[in-house]
């Protein structure tokens, strides 16, 4: 294992070819075998038909102008020998539809609503007479019938996005909203990690957690339209088998829109639960506030040509969350035990001055006459008093109930720009990013009864997306699109020697540095005694990810005849780190002693348990089924450890590193 720490702050390493693969890219999809389909993809759709003359007659030479209402943008094609148009990439939108050819008269489609990875049929049919005339030409039901595809999915228009219902007012949730969809996000009998996110043509599937994972932020305010297909998507979208998200964000045109928004969500309008009022708890604290704005519009020097579009939102949320810990009784913070004996009643055993041990119950419960480790009371000293007693065995452990401030904040910046570089070409670049810190409820503190996380979790998103889309003949076209994705995470916890350095107990400092201690799992009902400051592994561990992902695109579509064919290319560098101080089970990069009978170490001799109870002993007599709970607590007690343990770490030479350093796992891979 490596010896290498990245900051969330670290930048991503240019990888290495990666100005050579975009040259690959290009020329890649012109020496494959073109195969027969249609030919919309992951951020366009597609506009064809036939123009013919009243008789029903094909028109070739015809020429054929799609006009986006919004930008002003213009595409031209001329129908073939066959009376066929076809305009393969056209960016969602409202367009205009001219049709003009001599000893006839112009026909025009007004308006033609364009959604993503869908395809249009309109034919035109051009009346005898003089160009300068007119004829306004309605789209039939039928052009929106999709002839050329057979995927099945429905689209969201961005006016609608905001009235959805949307918990977290990302677009990711509305998957569950479409047929063939679970709650979850499964699709189609797919497995959860089988559907694919596409944000402007650029995969941002988070394939770790699979379901509505994604590694770019979605705000609805922020997305022109949604389409999930879930059965028989087309090649652009062979990645996975469950449901085809198409994403396509806002974007500016020739006239300015904008909007500020705010959603929220208060704990005075909402009743306190019936556990925190049973045991005199406040009300936890929820007021989560999102915010934000958007602008769109044209760069006045250049309109027609280049606009924008702007989304920055913003969430404050200063939660909190009801917690439960079980703590020790008054008496067994005395050194006391106390169970029930097969006649129900509660027998205490002073572990310093106890006789009642033994197979005779007539022995010392500790033979050293000690009793209570004072390294355990002062451990417990730091623990609150119980406040919920209907937790815990009643006995010797109590529950402790309070509420620890959790808040979430975040911010969201995004930035497009689109160009209008000729009336052949189109380019667009976006720069999206997010940044998040929240604090979780898994690692506490409750040292004297004020609850505290002491853990919180990172989050950083990047995302560059570029496009450049046009015709390179008049019928030939092609999108390449190139996109960085960065998601950084990290689990931050006090470590376990921090913990215990912060403590300061008496005999936990070693020449080794500070060491934890864990108390060990009660198991079943009785649950498990609290530290002052969690220290288990599966609470205290810590972990890093930074996953990277480089995209090269290229779709190409060709005319030719009366048939197109689509084909193209799409690579994927994608470099991955991964650090952690645990090995999931077991130890971690700090000195922690396990204070427990039920690791194999400690045995608990009978000697020192009183006698079990049976059908003649029934009083002052312990039940077969409090055995392990006494062991347990017996060893807790008196301090008794099983183990101490921290986890080694070599570098890729095999050379020890200290103790406290990551375990690293740094990858790349091509897809």
């Amino acid at each position: 294992m490596g010896n290498r720490k990245t900051p969330l702050s670290k930048e991503p390493s240019r990888p290495s070819g990666a100005w050579r693969m975009t040259l690959l890219v290009i020329l890649v999809p012109l020496v494959l075998l073109p195969v027969a389909v249609w030919s919309q993809t992951a951020t366009t759709a597609t506009v064809l038909g036939t123009v013919t003359d009243p008789q029903g007659a094909i028109i070739p030479g015809a020429e054929v102008e799609l006009v986006n209402i919004a930008t002003n943008e213009r595409m031209k094609r001329t129908t073939n020998e066959a009376g066929q148009y076809v305009f393969p990439t056209v960016s969602p939108g409202v367009y205009r539809i001219t049709v003009t050819m001599q000893g006839f008269r112009q026909g025009i489609v007004p308006s033609l609503k364009v959604d993503v990875a869908k395809s249009y049929t309109v034919d035109v049919t051009l009346e005898v007479g003089e160009m300068v005339e007119t004829v306004e030409v309605t789209a039939t039901v039928g052009a929106e019938l999709q002839k050329t595809d057979s995927t099945v999915g429905n689209v969201i228009s961005g006016r609608q996005l905001p009235y959805l219902p949307t918990v977290t007012r990302q677009a990711n949730e509305l998957l569950t909203l479409q047929p063939m969809a679970t709650p979850t996000g499964e699709v189609a009998g797919s497995r959860l990690d089988q559907s694919t996110f596409s944000l402007d043509g650029i995969d941002v599937t988070n394939q770790s957690i699979g379901g509505l994972g994604t590694y770019a932020q979605l705000p609805v305010d922020g997305i022109e339209e949604f389409r999930v297909a879930v059965a028989n998507p087309n090649a652009t979208f062979g990645r996975g088998a469950g449901g085809q998200v198409s994403i396509i964000s806002r974007r500016g045109s020739n006239e300015f829109h904008g909007a500020a928004y705010w959603y929220h969500q208060n704990d005075n309008l909402n009743a306190n639960s019936w556990t925190n009022n049973r045991t005199r708890i406040r009300e936890a604290e929820e007021k989560d506030h999102r915010f934000g704005f958007n602008l769109g519009g044209p760069i006045l020097p250049w309109r027609n040509k280049l606009f924008f579009f702007l989304n920055y939102e913003g969430r404050r949320f200063p939660r909190s969350e009801s917690v439960l810990r079980f703590v020790p009784t008054d008496t067994l913070r005395r050194g006391i035990l106390r169970f029930r004996d097969a006649s129900g009643n509660i027998v205490s055993y002073d572990l310093a001055r106890s006789t009642l041990c033994g197979p005779t119950g007539d022995q010392p419960c500790d033979p050293r006459g000690i009793g209570l480790s004072p390294t355990i009371s002062a451990l417990w000293s730091k623990l609150p008093a119980g406040n919920d007693p209907s937790q815990g065995d009643g006995l010797n452990t109590i529950g402790f109930r309070g509420n620890v401030s959790t808040p979430l904040n975040n911010n969201y910046y995004n930035a497009r720009f689109d160009y209008n570089l000729s009336s052949r070409w189109r380019l667009d670049v976006a720069f999206r990013y997010l940044g998040q810190i929240q604090s979780g409820s898994t690692l506490l503190s409750i040292i004297g009864g004020d609850v505290q996380s002491r853990e919180q979790f990172p989050l950083r998103q990047n995302m560059l997306n570029i496009g450049l889309t046009g015709s390179i003949t008049s019928n030939f076209t092609g999108e390449f699109r190139f996109g960085w994705v960065r998601n950084r995470t990290a689990t931050d916890r006090l470590r376990p020697n921090a913990s215990a350095a912060l403590l300061n107990i008496p005999g936990t400092n070693t020449s080794a540095g500070h060491i934890a201690l864990d108390l060990g799992a009660l198991g079943g009902t009785q649950s498990l005694l609290s530290e002052p400051i969690d220290v288990g592994t599966q609470v205290a561990r810590k972990q890093i990810t930074d996953a990277r992902n480089f995209q090269w695109n290229a779709d190409m579509n060709w005319l030719r005849g009366r048939h197109t064919f689509q084909f193209g290319t799409h690579v994927r560098y994608l470099p991955f780190l991964h650090l952690r101080d645990d090995k999931v089970l077991g130890a971690l990069g700090a000195l922690v002693a396990q204070i427990d009978s039920d690791l194999g170490a400690v045995t608990i001799p009978g000697a020192v348990r009183p006698p079990t109870c049976s059908a003649t002993i029934t009083r002052n007599c312990l039940s077969s089924a409090d055995v392990r709970q006494w062991n347990r607590l017996y060893a807790s007690a008196l301090g008794l450890i099983d183990n101490v343990s921290v986890m080694a770490v070599w570098d890729g030479n095999f050379k020890p590193l200290p103790f406290g350093e990551l375990l690293a796992a740094d990858t790349t891979s091509w897809s």
